[in-house]
């Protein structure tokens, strides 16, 4: 079982040509709403894939907690999910012609998600515990370290890129970043940027994802590298979300990291090639018959 201690957003989307410049108005060439928030894709993700997941987090009494929520009841246990006064976290995501997006996040209810919630029966019956930056630092540095005490696999995504404490960060099994959050990471760090490099430093398990370049991992000295799923990209918006999920879904059924990276990265590379967040995660017939069929 797998349990995601993260976001719920609502996304509100703008496809535009080209991204704004500082002081620009621009008017897109569509608009929609859709569920979000880093928690709450991952736990899509990993259910979609196949894993029975968990999701802890917080949604306002308001009507934007309706979409936020629209896909997570699919599949996803919501029993720990609490409503608070805040308004349900909010993204504002703009993606240009080429797939690249800008996000602007409003956290709300997502910075009163406690990890009390997150109690010791269910971490006891937990395989893998996610969790990402998009709620309370305060409360991911508690969960860190309680799951330490555990047989549970800790995996942080860092993401966005938030300055935690070394010591904090060497108590997960193991830490999720793209390039940029490598980089901030890095400098934080003052060590190099490659998954090698921050594995050494920190003292466990790093996993740097590449863009189209695939992915790159370094745990208990063991160093591996994988290529991207080739696609023609449309949206890369749950790219990096998809792949954190279906990683821990291959990870909660027991394959080796490789063989988790190779298909985490499959299902990424869906996602890039489909419009959407959510919506464009795929579900593991999907990811199985691109593995069996890789042409």
């Amino acid at each position: 079982m797998i349990v995601t201690f993260g976001s719920i957003n609502a996304d509100l989307v703008f496809s535009i040509k080209e991204m704004p410049q500082p002081g620009q108005t621009l008017l897109a060439d569509q608009f929609r709403t859709e569920a979000g928030g880093k928690g709450a894709n991952q736990a899509v993700a990993a259910s979609r894939d196949g894993a029975n997941v968990v999701m802890v987090g917080a949604v306002g009494k308001d009507a934007l907690a309706d979409v936020a929520l629209k896909n997570l009841v699919e599949a996803v246990d919501l029993s720990r999910v609490s409503r608070a006064t805040e308004p349900t976290g909010c993204a504002s995501i703009l993606i240009d012609s080429h797939g690249r997006n800008m996000i602007a996040v409003a956290s709300g209810a997502n910075l009163v998600a406690s990890s009390d919630d997150v109690d010791d029966a269910l971490i006891h019956n937990a395989r893998i515990v996610l969790m990402q930056m998009e709620n309370d630092p305060v409360q991911i540095e508690k969960l860190i370290r309680r799951l330490s005490l555990t047989n549970a696999m800790s995996i942080l995504n860092l993401a966005p890129a938030f300055p935690l404490e070394k010591e904090i960060l060497s108590l997960c099994d193991l830490i999720v970043v793209n390039e940029d959050e490598a980089e901030a990471l890095a400098g934080w760090l003052t060590a190099g940027s490659s998954a090698t490099d921050l594995s050494r430093a920190l003292g466990t398990g790093v996993l740097k994802t590449l863009g189209g370049d695939g992915a790159e991992a370094s745990v208990a000295g063991e160093i591996i590298k994988i290529p991207a799923f080739s696609v023609e990209v449309k949206d890369t918006t749950a790219a990096g979300d998809c792949f954190v999920g279906v990683l821990a879904s291959a990870l909660d059924r027991g394959l080796p990291l490789k063989d988790a990276m190779k298909r985490a990265a499959t299902a990424a590379g869906l996602a890039c090639s489909r419009s959407g967040s959510q919506s464009s995660i795929p579900f593991a017939m999907e990811t199985d018959q691109c593995l069996e069929n890789p042409e």
